[in-house]
């Protein structure tokens, strides 16, 4: 390879527009930026890359050197009017380039190097290649122009479409930002409807991003639980009219809000995986999304059951077990749904998720009483009534009977029910309870 050759390879294939610049004096500031084609063709600005500048017209002569700011961009105060010069530029991890034929006023001069050993051209070096540039044959100069003007116009197009995807993802992080803190500082206030409406705003800046959207939709969802929740108990203690206006009020925030917490889920399911240092955050993410889901289901199963909905629970719950392995920040979760669903009537769920507090805390009371009761509950819906499950839950209720102190809300109740089924179903409670039955 001629020593031409070699250095013709170091031209820069990037673009250089050139603007006309109002002249102060004899000088006129040169600028421009240094971008990084990646092999998989994304390109990103060059931090802390050298550009050198070497006067051309004659044999010697050197401006300061410039160094690029974190988006890329360098600049010199001002080169003389009428003196040439050739940039190079290089920097750590990047191959050497120069744009020849430099001039003051040139204030958009685009650099787009490739990944290299991070090589420093010598000022020798630089003239020669500027030199093997400016003495191309006429023939060989013209295509050399044409086909890198066509390399700096795809590259110009691919630049540009990345800033500005670059700017509308900052643009977009801004608007989720001040929502966020917006919609935080209102649900703390109790003020839901400004809360949801401030969600929506960061939800709608960036829909899909599963670096946002999940969370903002699982605060949305929180916010319209609790408005449901508010707007049925000031109601509860109402007439039956009033009551029963309050559940119809509460159903589609309950909806909205099932749906917000589903479709944040279905985000962080159809995203990349994350890297090893947002895997936590991720994961996090997804069980504060399927704990919000699991409680709003309870809620709604107790005030406005619906079969259909009532019966997706059980997926949630299953979801949520894995999701959680934490047994003592479960627990009050578990405790909640299955209070709901045992009040609704969804005895299978209720069971399930009492069951799984015991397994960690065999002792818990509110989970005895509550799996003893909902065992009882199953046991008399059938005729005759199922004797396996009404021993089963008499055995619950009396392990909790002997625990609980006497202040406890349920233990009177309990008692009641457990001389019932000693009277009536002659049965009698036995020292531990059996293993869980299959199926």
């Amino acid at each position: 390879m001629s020593r031409k050759t070699f250095f013709a390879l170091f031209l820069t294939a990037a673009l250089c527009t050139l603007t006309s610049a109002s002249v102060i004096g004899q000088n006129a500031p040169v600028r421009g930026e240094v971008k990084l084609q990646k092999p998989d063709g994304t390109v990103v600005p060059v931090v802390d890359a050298i550009v050198e500048a070497f006067r051309t017209d004659i044999g010697s002569g050197k401006m300061p050197e410039a160094k690029t700011n974190k988006r890329g961009e360098f600049s010199f105060v001002g080169f003389p009017l009428g003196q040439r010069y050739v940039l190079t530029v290089s920097g750590p991890g990047i191959g050497p380039k120069i744009q020849p034929d430099v001039k003051g006023g040139m204030e958009r001069i685009m650099f787009v190097v490739n990944e290299g050993d991070g090589r420093r051209l010598t000022e020798t070096e630089a003239r020669e290649a500027a030199t093997a540039a400016a003495n191309l044959p006429p023939g060989g100069a013209a295509e050399v122009s044409a086909e890198t003007k066509k390399q700096q116009e795809e590259l110009k197009k691919k630049t540009d479409k990345i800033l500005e995807s670059n700017k509308k993802a900052e643009d977009a992080n801004k608007v989720v930002n001040a929502a966020l803190k917006a919609g935080a500082a209102a649900l703390t206030a109790q003020n839901y409807d400004l809360a949801i409406t401030e969600f929506d705003k960061g939800i709608e800046a960036d829909p899909d991003f599963e670096g946002s959207a999940p969370v903002l939709l699982n605060y949305k969802g929180v916010a319209l639980q609790k408005r449901a929740l508010t707007t049925y108990n000031a109601a509860a203690q109402g007439d039956p009219t009033g009551r029963t206006a309050a559940i119809e009020k509460s159903k589609p925030d309950l909806e909205n809000a099932i749906a917000a917490f589903n479709r944040g889920l279905e985000i962080l399911k159809n995203a990349p995986a994350p890297s090893a240092a947002e895997q936590s955050k991720f994961n996090l993410t997804k069980t504060q999304l399927l704990m919000h889901l699991l409680d709003t289901h309870g809620f709604a199963a107790r005030i406005a059951p619906d079969p259909a909905r009532d019966a997706l629970s059980n997926g949630v719950l299953e979801q949520y077990l894995a999701a959680e392995t934490d047994a003592v920040k479960r627990t009050p979760i578990l405790l909640a749904y299955a209070g709901n669903m045992n009040g609704a009537g969804e005895l299978k769920p209720a069971t399930a998720a009492y069951r799984k507090v015991l397994e960690a805390d065999p002792n818990n009371l509110d989970a005895l009483a509550g799996l003893g009761l909902a065992l009882y509950s199953e046991g008399s819906m059938t005729s005759p009534p199922n004797k396996e499950f009404l021993q089963e839950g008499l055995n619950y209720m009396q392990k909790f009977v002997d625990t609980a102190p006497e202040t406890h809300k349920l233990k009177q109740s309990t008692k009641d029910i457990i001389e019932e089924l000693k009277n009536e179903q002659k049965l009698a409670p036995q020292k531990t309870a059996p293993a869980r039955r299959k199926g």
